[in-house]
């Protein structure tokens, strides 16, 4: 009247599917010959043995064949500190209740990046909340384009009503080129079971290419039909590749702004079709333009120059004097706060100010009437007397017998990522002031 609840278990492959009335004399039949055996078994490593095992044997006992082809065993989730979420510990978390405060998709996230196969993971409320932040990212882009780059007779992505012309900018070819690759990455991943990097890799292109580069730069272009139907097709084909991961919201944008037929059925991303407008070449350069501005950013954050306070920029470009004078409107424009751009193919070295250089392209940055010198120098001198503190007391610790003997794994490598962290941070100080003297 009752089977032991793993031999009872072990059966589920196959009595769930009408055995044993859909096989007779060695012939599968019905919803037993539809769906037996399945692609993935996933499953919690603990019950390998108590059940993953049980269900092949049974399954070969009862029909001859494996159940699964593959099987994903993911680890335990565990509390922030690493701890076995439990009851009596109070340590857990109610899935209902951060549902309901972040919302499922974000839950999920959370679940899923930062997963690979076989190993615990960690989760916190602070943890589902960044997933909430990165879902409501990916709205506020939707909205975005909805509200501001929609034309009525582009009620289609087909890219091919494209041609190259001069309204077809670097930026749309780079970001045409970034999401080529994109997709081939995430669907690659996906075949192979590594969903957290599938999940890194778009959370990056969504946040970082999409939308701090592509759209900023959006705003200052022209806007083209041409650039609507670009940032209509990947935003649609974005939210394929996000849908396995986060099919609330996806389901959402795709309703509203694509089509009433389920974003579920659709097909997954055809990356042919980007293939006439795809530039290795526009890319390579466009990731030497993103270098340049980030290095401009960079160093204003760095001599805390206010928003408000322009800067000279003067740059030797050498080789690639034709590409950073064709992207001088953007090389104002985008948050970069200068006053006045000097662009030449080569140049004297220029005394007190700010020096980088990106592959072959160098930058100067004159200080002398942006900061008061001797300030910042003394500035600097103290940062780099209080890292060297800091260094020294990290490394008196892990020259200690005694701490590397009794300290957790997980104690010891922090303070080896602190150290690690630390001397970087000396090392560009000591780079900062060597500029100024």
């Amino acid at each position: 009247d009752a089977l032991d609840t793993w031999f009872s278990s072990g059966m589920w492959t196959f009595s769930t599917l009408d055995w044993p009335e859909n096989f007779k004399d060695g012939k599968k039949s019905g919803d037993l010959k539809n769906f037996h055996p399945t692609q993935v078994l996933e499953t919690g490593y603990e019950i390998l043995t108590l059940w993953v095992s049980r269900m092949i044997m049974m399954s070969l006992f009862a029909v001859g064949e494996i159940p699964f082809k593959d099987v994903y065993l993911h680890g335990m989730v565990l509390d922030e500190h690493g701890k076995k979420m439990s009851k009596s510990k109070g340590n857990g978390i109610d899935p209902i209740d951060v549902i309901d405060k972040f919302g499922t998709d974000a839950v999920r996230l959370s679940l899923l990046i930062g997963n690979t196969p076989g190993n615990n993971l960690r989760v916190s409320e602070e943890k589902i909340e960044g997933m909430r932040n990165l879902v409501n990212k990916l709205w506020n882009i939707s909205r975005y384009i909805e509200t501001n780059y929609i034309i009525s007779e582009l009620d289609t992505t087909d890219l091919n009503i494209i041609k190259k012309t001069k309204t077809i900018t670097i930026a749309d070819q780079w970001i045409i080129s970034r999401f080529t690759n994109l997709t081939k990455e995430v669907s690659s991943d996906v075949d192979n079971y590594r969903f957290s990097d599938a999940g890194e890799k778009l959370k990056e292109f969504t946040w970082n290419d999409f939308a701090d580069w592509y759209l900023e730069i959006s705003k200052t272009e022209t806007n083209t039909k041409e650039k609507v139907l670009i940032l209509r097709s990947i935003l649609g084909d974005l939210l394929k590749l996000w849908h396995p991961f986060i099919p609330f919201v996806t389901e959402k944008i795709w309703q509203e702004l694509f089509s009433k037929e389920l974003l579920m059925i659709e097909r997954w991303p055809d990356i042919t079709k980007y293939s006439k407008l795809n530039s290795p070449a526009i890319f390579k350069n466009f990731s030497l333009f993103k270098k340049l501005i980030t290095t401009i950013r960079n160093v204003r954050a760095q001599y805390k120059i206010a928003p408000s306070q322009k800067i000279d920029l003067i740059i030797y470009a050498h080789e690639y004097l034709p590409l950073v004078e064709e992207q001088e409107f953007l090389i104002r424009n985008l948050k970069t706060g200068i006053k006045n751009l000097t662009i030449q193919k080569s140049g004297e070295k220029i005394d007190r100010a700010h020096y980088e250089s990106i592959n072959s392209i160098e930058i100067y940055i004159p200080l002398q009437n942006v900061i008061d010198i001797e300030k910042e120098k003394e500035r600097l001198s103290d940062a780099i007397a209080e890292i060297k503190k800091f260094i020294t007391a990290i490394n008196g610790k892990l020259s200690n017998d005694s701490f590397i003997s009794n300290a957790p794994k997980e104690v010891i490598a922090k303070e080896e990522e602190k150290l690690t962290t630390q001397e970087a941070k000396l090392n560009n100080l000591r780079e900062y002031l060597e500029n100024i003297n």
